[in-house]
């Protein structure tokens, strides 16, 4: 038989490819890196198809007792997914009962087939999002970003317009000052006589105040002559 290639997963999650010269499964145990058999056995087998027109039977090889700080941090897929492995574990293509060489490459693309297919759930991901943003679309939604019927569609997704608009219509305008309607109080202010000319004053003054005077008597004598009666 020529030699194969098989994959080598070691205890620190990370796969390489090895080259096996003979095959003799019960000697697989060095080629995991253990010095004896013991506990080192077969622990599943998967049947994958349809991948790339090829089909694979894929078995895995482990032990499953081991000291702590040995484990295996590689995630393997179901029905050994919570098996825990101690030291490197071993992964062999086989037809026929006759090993094959395994590639990384293909080893990864039966490792998503296991799962479900990884990248056609992305996808399934994106088309939900993409129904999702479609459903709104044509909704007639206020300047805001609501839906005119009540329900937020996009808070965040407002133009600049709308920030421009707004800011222009809180700046106030200045009011007119309004003229005031009342008249200022004239007030005639009378120059001081520099000169310290005399003023003169009328001469019917004095006649008005003398017949005041006169009046004043004629009252008061009346009122005496009245109490003296």
């Amino acid at each position: 038989m020529s030699s194969i290639r098989l994959l080598v997963v070691e205890k620190n999650g990370t796969i390489k490819e090895s080259v096996l010269k003979t095959w003799k499964e019960e000697d697989l145990y060095k080629k995991a890196g253990f010095k004896t058999s013991q506990g080192f056995a077969l622990a599943t087998t998967w049947k994958v198809g349809d991948i790339n027109n090829k089909s694979y039977s894929i078995r895995v090889y482990g032990k499953t007792d081991g000291r702590a700080t040995q484990e295996n941090k590689y995630e393997f897929p179901p029905p050994i997914d919570e098996t825990l492995f101690f030291g490197n574990c071993l992964i062999v293509n086989v037809r026929n009962d006759v090993p094959v060489s395994l590639t990384t490459a293909e080893w990864t693309c039966i490792y998503d087939k296991l799962h479900g297919g990884f990248e056609e759930l992305g996808d399934e991901d994106e088309d939900d999002d993409d129904e999702d943003s479609d459903e709104y679309d044509d909704v007639p939604k206020t300047k805001s970003g609501y839906a005119k019927d009540g329900f937020i569609v996009d808070d965040d997704e407002r133009s600049d317009d709308d920030y421009e608009g707004s800011d222009a219509s809180e700046k106030l305008e200045p009011l007119p000052k309004k003229k005031s309607s009342k008249k200022k109080d004239s007030v005639v202010k009378t120059k001081p006589n520099k000169n310290n000319e005399k003023v003169s004053v009328p001469d019917n003054v004095f006649m008005e105040l003398s017949n005041e005077i006169d009046e004043l008597f004629d009252s008061t004598s009346e009122l005496e002559i009245e109490e003296y009666i």
